[in-house]
């Protein structure tokens, strides 16, 4: 991964190449579209987000050509990029002129969350869109596998209620986990050890811990799915704050990796429960600071 660091910071040609090659693989394949948001970020990192933003306008004008070629509106391809990578610039952006990590991702979360309510505004009938889109997309599976008319119906209906927030997590998580990347990359080019004392600092504050509380709450007593679409946006960067939590703990208890290693292999097999696991230890620790608490001089790396 250094090595793909290194090529992207060697030129405007490299980092453009890279940008506009996995935005178009992840097309296909969702993870390499963000190592194509990490090109981004690291450049708006490193350089300057002005640079970032001339890397991504030409990484989305080649989008652009390859819908051309490949019998689409060349717009489509332009606004694939855009919405690929304009949000991530606003990250690394926030992070360069900040060096605050929960600055940028509370950033995410307002533009996540300006998101869902954009399409709340503009749609009479947004879990009605959703039951159509999910009809026509995965319908066909659940009927061949035997699923009766009425079961898929019920699915779907269950489904489209929260499918604008849970589509807003996840892009959420895929601009973090680019926005970590690009760290990662500028820490191993520039400045090596620096990313894991950064990261293990993370620690969004009490406002937005007792947002999501009141969300949820609101989102369980109102029935709300609104609301409860919020609070999906919000645990999600809980989510990367627990994650950080055990890592400072693990180092600053002097812990064996052992933690570390279980903590992502839990996380491989039961992916949702770990997250509501992890996102629960952030939010507590927002208002606890258990770093604090319980941490000690720093006793090894994690």
């Amino acid at each position: 991964m250094k090595a793909l660091a290194s090529f992207i910071m060697q030129g405007r040609l490299r980092a453009v190449t890279a940008t506009a090659g996995f935005g178009a693989g992840g097309l296909l394949i969702p993870p390499l579209g963000m190592l194509g948001s990490a090109a981004v970020a690291l450049v708006a990192l490193r350089l300057s987000t002005v640079q970032a933003l001339i890397v991504l306008l030409i990484a989305s004008a080649l989008l652009s050509a390859m819908a051309w070629v490949s019998g689409m509106p060349p717009a489509v391809g332009f606004m694939m990029g855009l919405v690929q990578w304009l949000p991530m610039l606003a990250l690394a952006h926030v992070l360069r002129q900040t060096v605050s990590w929960p600055a940028s991702l509370l950033t995410g979360v307002a533009i996540a969350c300006a998101g869902v309510l954009l399409v709340h505004a503009m749609v009479a009938d947004v879990a009605g869109m959703w039951v159509e889109v999910l009809a026509a997309v995965v319908g066909p599976m659940f009927e061949q596998s035997g699923t009766s008319p009425a079961e898929l119906d019920e699915m779907l209906s269950q489904a489209a209620t929260l499918m604008t927030g849970m589509l807003a997590a996840a892009l959420l998580m895929s601009l973090v986990l680019a926005l970590i990347l690009a760290r990662y990359w500028q820490a191993q080019l520039y400045n090596p050890g620096g990313f894991a004392e950064e990261f293990q600092q993370m620690q969004l504050g009490r406002v937005p811990a007792l947002l999501l509380a009141a969300a949820m709450l609101g989102a369980w007593l109102g029935q709300s799915s609104l609301l409860t679409e919020l609070s999906l946006v919000l645990l999600v960067v809980f989510f990367f704050q627990g994650i950080a939590l055990v890592h400072g703990l693990t180092r600053k208890l002097a812990l064996h990796r052992f933690w570390l290693v279980g903590m992502y292999v839990l996380m491989a097999i039961a992916l949702p429960q770990m997250m509501i696991m992890l996102a629960a230890f952030g939010a507590i620790d927002s208002v606890a600071n258990f770093r604090a608490r319980f941490g000690r001089p720093d006793g090894g790396s994690a």
